[in-house]
């Protein structure tokens, strides 16, 4: 059984007097501890599918399958359950927390929420995330704003971790690191997806680094799916225009996924 069912979603938007599709009857599914990669050029529509995924926007029609549940038809009590399986990790940590909040506040949120972890036993639950993630326990009481790119983003990480998901959206998660840093976390990605059976929904405009994790992609222009199936083949041979615009546009990596 799929793990995520996305069937005929669409988002439309008014601007300046007329009706713009960002996302047309786009369908696609991700398996348990598969990673579906969404790539394309800004304005494909990429980040507006994750939001119309994460219910952080609805949708004009269509339809989501979450873990064998009509996720559009959750609300409240049983909307804030469901969501604990489902988290997000963004391309700016920053952006996305309270940049005065310690690391051990940004973790400590998820399990206070969704009832995790008694109050005594959370900083030992936080010190573990850490560790999962590669970091020291002695940063926790760090402000985010106070450690590096990459460890926030191992902190974002270990954030998303923490309710015990079963799909993680990643919006351009590594887009802003330096390249040795970003080969770190897609490592990190790929080793807790191995342990845990993680699903990824991959968004990227960079088809290098969707080949390095990603079983299927697809492809997305204007709102539409242009061209989609198993990421390597792909991009070692787009059929479409944009996918070879892609392509050319991609540092070449040396790393594949196996």
């Amino acid at each position: 059984m799929n793990l995520l069912t996305v069937s005929n979603l669409t988002k439309r938007y008014r601007r300046g007097g007329k009706t713009i599709a960002a996302v047309d009857d786009i369908s696609f599914h991700i398996e348990p501890g598969e990673t579906l990669a969404l790539a394309g050029p800004s304005g494909s529509g990429k980040s507006t599918i994750a939001r119309l995924v994460l219910r952080l926007i609805e949708p004009d029609a269509g339809h989501i399958e979450f873990e064998g549940n009509d996720f559009l038809a959750l609300s409240g009590a049983a909307l804030r359950q469901r969501r604990a399986r489902l988290q997000m990790v963004f391309q700016d940590p920053l952006a996305a927390f309270n940049p005065r909040s310690t690391v051990a506040r940004l973790l400590d949120d998820p399990l206070r929420i969704h009832g995790i972890a008694a109050r005594a036993e959370r900083p030992r639950r936080i010190a573990a995330l850490l560790e999962r993630v590669g970091l020291a326990a002695d940063l926790a009481p760090r402000a985010i704003h106070e450690i590096s790119g990459g460890q926030r983003q191992r902190v974002a990480i270990a954030r998303a971790i923490a309710t015990k998901p079963s799909l993680i959206v990643l919006d351009e998660a590594v887009s802003a690191l330096d390249v040795s840093v970003r080969g770190q976390i897609l490592e990190l990605l790929l080793d807790l997806q191995r342990q845990e059976r993680i699903a990824y929904l991959f968004i990227s405009h960079d088809l290098g680094v969707v080949r390095a994790i990603a079983h299927r992609v697809v492809l997305l222009e204007a709102g539409e799916i242009a061209e989609c199936g198993d990421a390597r083949t792909v991009i070692d041979a787009p059929q479409s225009a944009i996918g070879k615009a892609l392509v050319a546009a991609a540092p070449r990596l040396n790393r594949t996924r196996p």
